[in-house]
């Protein structure tokens, strides 16, 4: 990590040991497994690799190309190439490839990448997960969220020591591991279906297909909370999170034990143009599906994303006690972490809007 501005540290009790706190620096991300390789040639590599990760978004209308006649009479070979790599993609399992954290190193440089997240800090975190569990909440959602490739990244480098990391496993919508290609990728990356249920094994009992595959038992959940309702609050120049009438994080957090640590990645709405709004018909069949689905477009109305300024701020976890009572959850204790959540998230955003480039962004909380 690169610092961009000078960090501030406090003295706890009266002890000699200085505790790193969040002020409004941010760390460069310096992409150290690729550095061997010329910058040019990272630079293609990220422009087509975040592109193919785009076009994954779109498998559903480009198997619908295939079905007209024409298509197979002009383009006969590109279309049972394609079409045997998506036939192909069913056959490989869905299962985490850890080396796969790394490409998302090749994507700082046109980002540039930073975090609030200072070094010593990012060590006390990863010791401390030792003990205690971990939900990584993510907004916004984005309607291609290149910040879950971000993350995965970051963690695997900055996050992890010799004794832990804190990279667990993720969760997407159901339908997305039925898609071809775009179930691979995910399950490279650890994720698995977002049920309740599906959680909460995972977090409490370790349970993760794509991760349990190479066996590997995870301990913390990273989500991308604001689900199918952010896509649709997707476009440039508006910050939007979806979570003022969702209790279900909160609910798991108190059913697990896991501490909650909110995440606001600037940059993440920034890098398509989206055809459709929150009161869409695209919105409400996506809604009925379980899938987001909508049309986008970048550089030249083509899925060649824009590159923002990405910066990933994370706040300071919240505490949470485990409920150990009988029967459900009581409702103010849920809906008391979740005003404790969305006050995060809002001094979060408030904190860094700034350094992270959006001085005059207002933080809209659906």
């Amino acid at each position: 990590m690169v610092k961009q501005t000078a960090a501030k540290n406090i003295v706890s009790g009266g002890s000699k040991t200085q505790v790193p706190v969040l002020d409004d620096t941010l760390y460069k991300c310096v992409p150290v497994d690729w550095l061997w390789m010329p910058k040019p040639f990272r630079t293609g590599i990220a422009v087509v690799t975040m592109t193919l990760f785009a076009m994954c978004f779109l498998i559903v209308p480009c198997l619908m190309i295939f079905l007209i006649p024409h298509v197979w009479r002009f383009a006969p070979i590109t279309a049972a190439c394609t079409l045997g790599g998506i036939v192909f993609s069913y056959f490989v399992p869905a299962r985490e490839w850890i080396a796969a954290r790394k490409f998302g190193q090749l994507w700082y440089e046109v980002l540039d990448f930073s975090s609030n997240i200072s070094p010593e800090v990012c060590m006390q975190r990863t010791n401390d997960g030792l003990q205690m569990k971990y939900i990584i909440g993510m907004h916004p959602h984005g309607i291609v969220p290149f910040h879950a490739i971000l993350w995965a990244a970051y963690c695997d480098q900055y996050m992890t020591n010799e004794n832990n990391s804190l990279y667990g496993f993720g969760a997407a919508a159901d339908v997305v591991m039925y898609l071809p290609l775009l179930r691979n990728v995910m399950g490279w990356l650890a994720c698995g279906g977002a049920s309740y249920k599906t959680l909460r094994d995972g977090i409490a009992h370790g349970k993760c297909a794509p991760v349990n595959a190479i066996g590997r038992n995870p301990r913390n959940l990273y989500i991308l909370p604001g689900g199918i309702a952010e896509v649709f609050t997707s476009t440039p120049g508006r910050n939007a999170v979806v979570f003022k009438n969702r209790y279900g994080l909160c609910r798991l957090s108190l059913e697990t034990g896991a501490r909650l640590m909110p995440c606001y990645v600037f940059g993440g709405t920034d890098f398509f143009h989206n055809l459709a709004t929150s009161d869409s018909v695209f919105s409400r069949a996506s809604r009925k599906f379980k899938a987001g689905m909508t049309v986008f477009w970048g550089y030249f109305g083509l899925p060649i994303p824009f590159f923002p300024k990405v910066t990933i701020t994370i706040a300071d976890p919240i505490e949470v006690t485990k409920w150990e009572g009988e029967g459900r959850i009581p409702q103010e204790q849920v809906e008391a972490l979740h005003a404790k959540y969305v006050a995060s998230i809002q001094e979060l955003f408030d904190r860094y809007k700034v350094a992270a480039g959006y001085p005059n962004s207002v933080l809209e909380i659906e």
